[in-house]
C-alpha cells in the first residue's frame, strides 16, 4: 500500500468515526495522524482527544487482511505512554459504539 492509499485509508477510518469535524466538536479531538506499514499491510490512524482523564489518545489500526481493526486507547503523558485498553477484531460498524463505551464520550446526539 503506497502513502496515498494509506492516507485515504486513514481518512476513511476518521470518517467511520463521524469525521474529523465531528470528532473535533464532540470530543475536542486534535493531532490527526497516520502511519503506513506496507510490509504488513496495515495503516494506523491516531488522534488525541480531551474530556477524559483516564485516556487521551485513540489509535485505530486497519488490517487489510482480514479487513478489520485493532483499537487502542492510550494515556500519553509528557514522558510516558500507558495502554488503557486494546480491542482486536473490531469491524467498521462497531467503531463508534466502542469509542463511546470506552470513553463515555458521545459522537452523536
Amino acid at each position: 500500500m503506497d502513502n496515498t492509499q494509506a492516507l485515504q485509508t486513514a481518512e476513511t477510518i476518521f470518517q467511520q468515526l463521524g469525521g474529523q469535524r465531528r470528532l473535533k466538536t464532540f470530543v475536542g479531538a486534535n493531532t490527526f495522524t497516520f502511519h503506513n506499514r506496507p510490509e504488513v499491510e496495515e495503516v494506523d490512524a491516531t488522534f488525541k482527544f480531551k474530556m477524559n482523564s483516564r485516556m487521551n489518545t485513540c489509535k485505530v489500526t486497519y488490517h487489510r487482511c482480514p479487513d478489520n481493526y485493532t483499537v487502542k486507547f492510550l494515556k500519553l503523558g509528557k514522558t510516558s505512554v500507558k495502554e488503557v485498553s486494546k480491542h482486536e477484531d473490531v469491524y467498521c460498524d462497531e467503531l463508534v459504539k466502542l469509542f463511546e463505551t470506552q470513553t463515555n464520550l458521545f459522537l452523536h446526539f
